[in-house]
């Protein structure tokens, strides 16, 4: 007999409930002592490691409500764990609309992570109660590709420090393929985790040799083209191997570690207004073509009328020429 899904969200729900608070405990620390971070360039916490262990305890304390994902998440709620979290932090009051920002995308992210524990803590359970918990249709968020399970080995680790840390052994950025096989092979033996994770490396190399050359010293480090033509392109705003980097050569090449956190705000806020006065001036262009329309349509009456008038004018002159003949004769 299969679990359905409402019972499912219960077990997860129970689960984060009754999980074990001495990790919870060990942040929750006075203001005095909150730790300081900052929000760098590629809109991240710098201290990510320490900032994800929060947030991990931070949802699981405070899961409450049969939430499936974080854009469930009531807006009450998401405001108790942001401050909860200002409680374990602090950062400059500069950046604390980008911090709020690059916090809720943490939390989105970490979202399916939690979930995902604990719907393997509640198939133990399941299965220890004797009880066939399926994995399989529309709540089993892993999807089948060439017959092997999607993921990674990236761990919980974002890929912009994977990129770091890469940079930082390597003397220099890392290439496209070098941070896919660092994300995308195991540890042990460097194969690649599933059959189509090879083929997209090996398509990709393949392409890159037919379009710049065999030497490779002469190719950029990713061209964004060959790789969404080899790997499936964009779909759902994310690109295979890469998530949600919406541009892999700029993010490997650099080029945005130039901005820094108070411009991204600017250019955020600058996007923000430009679409009110772009919404607006569409809505007023709107208007005046109904007035045109509008004004071409009474002109158009009015030649109509004219036209009649003409027409009745044109036949009375008719008349009164037939009737001066008539006298005449």
């Amino acid at each position: 007999m299969h679990l359905n899904h409402t019972i499912m969200q219960k077990v997860n729900l129970l689960i984060l409930q009754l999980e074990d608070q001495t990790s919870w405990n060990n942040f929750q620390v006075t203001p005095s002592k909150r730790k300081f971070i900052e929000v760098d360039s590629e809109k991240e916490f710098a201290d990510q490691i320490s900032v994800i262990r929060a947030i991990a305890c931070i949802l699981k304390t405070m899961f409450d409500n049969p939430w499936t994902s974080w854009k469930k998440v009531d807006k009450e709620h998401r405001d108790a764990m942001w401050e909860h979290f200002k409680g374990l932090y602090v950062w400059p009051e500069a950046t604390n609309v980008l911090a709020r920002m690059v916090w809720e995308d943490y939390m989105k992210k970490r979202f399916p992570d939690i979930m995902r524990r604990t719907r393997e803590e509640s198939l133990k359970l399941a299965k220890a109660a004797n009880v066939n918990a399926s994995l399989e249709g529309e709540n089993n968020i892993n999807k089948l590709e060439d017959g092997s399970i999607s993921k990674h080995t990236g761990g919980s680790i974002y890929i912009h420090q994977h990129k770091k840390r890469m940079q930082a052994t390597l003397k220099r950025p890392p290439t496209g393929v070098e941070l896919y096989a660092r994300l995308h092979t195991k540890r042990s033996t460097q194969e690649y985790i599933t059959p189509k994770a090879a083929k997209v490396k090996e398509a990709y190399e393949s392409a890159m040799v037919a379009k710049f050359g065999d030497d490779t010293s002469c190719h950029p480090l990713l061209d964004n083209e060959t790789w969404c033509d080899v790997s499936g392109g964009v779909k759902k705003g994310r690109i295979y191997g890469f998530g949600s980097v919406s541009d892999p050569a700029s993010f490997l090449e650099g080029t945005s570690s130039t901005i820094t956190s108070q411009e991204v705000v600017y250019e955020r806020v600058r996007n923000e207004m430009r679409g009110e006065m772009d919404a607006k001036a569409a809505e007023m262009e709107a208007k005046h073509q109904q007035m045109r329309e509008e004004m071409d349509a009474k002109a158009a009456s009015i030649d109509v009328k004219q036209q009649q008038i003409d027409a009745k004018y044109e036949a009375m002159e008719k008349m009164y020429a037939a009737l001066q003949n008539m006298m005449r004769n």
